[in-house]
């Protein structure tokens, strides 16, 4: 089967990416438009259009891109994966392109319930999800009863870091902060020490 109009470049994808991330550092996501973006990038509008639909889109591809999904934590122990995950979490939460674009592009999807479905799909759904590997993994090994919550585990991991990176006058995401979340994670499924 021919295809009919322009090949598409796979090196525009990462192009597009890497404008978004600087240009969300230099002015912060919500001083940012689709032309800075195409500008910035070395491309045109169409081409921006035939891989996303808007600004808001692009997110979770740039943050999978940055941050991965944490699909390849495996440690040997519930305590050693918790930790690489708040050690991932700590690098995303205090990744510029985060703390300066994330309440703009927040705003965008409030604004716009319906562009969240990317986000969900492409990049919260899947490292939420392997939080249940994650405890499965830990129960076959007896570490912890069958039937943890990982929504609840992976709520008590992000929360914290979170809120320390949104919220104005909250202290830096330290070493201290990684080490309680993840007790207080261990801690929802029976670990005490």
């Amino acid at each position: 089967m021919v295809r009919s109009g322009r090949p598409r470049k796979a090196d525009i994808d990462q192009r597009i990416l890497h404008a978004v991330a600087d240009l969300v550092v230099e002015r912060g996501y919500a001083q940012m438009t689709v032309d800075d973006v195409v500008a910035r990038a070395g491309t045109n509008k169409p081409a921006f259009y035939r891989r996303f639909r808007n600004l808001a889109e692009v997110v979770p591809q740039l943050l999978a891109d940055r941050h991965g999904t944490d699909d390849d934590i495996d440690t040997g122990t519930l305590r050693g994966d918790l930790t690489e995950v708040q050690r991932r979490q700590r690098l995303l939460f205090t990744d510029p392109v985060v703390t300066r674009g994330f309440a703009g592009w927040l705003a965008d999807l409030d604004a716009d319930p319906a562009q969240d479905t990317p986000f969900l799909t492409g990049y919260l759904g899947p490292r939420r999800a392997y939080t249940r590997t994650i405890l499965d993994r830990a129960a076959a090994r007896g570490e912890i009863a069958p039937g943890a919550d990982p929504e609840v585990v992976a709520d008590l991991l992000t929360g914290p870091l979170l809120m320390r990176a949104l919220l104005p006058g909250m202290p830096p995401i330290d070493d201290a902060l990684v080490t309680q979340s993840v007790s207080a994670a261990l801690g929802a499924v029976g670990i005490t020490t």
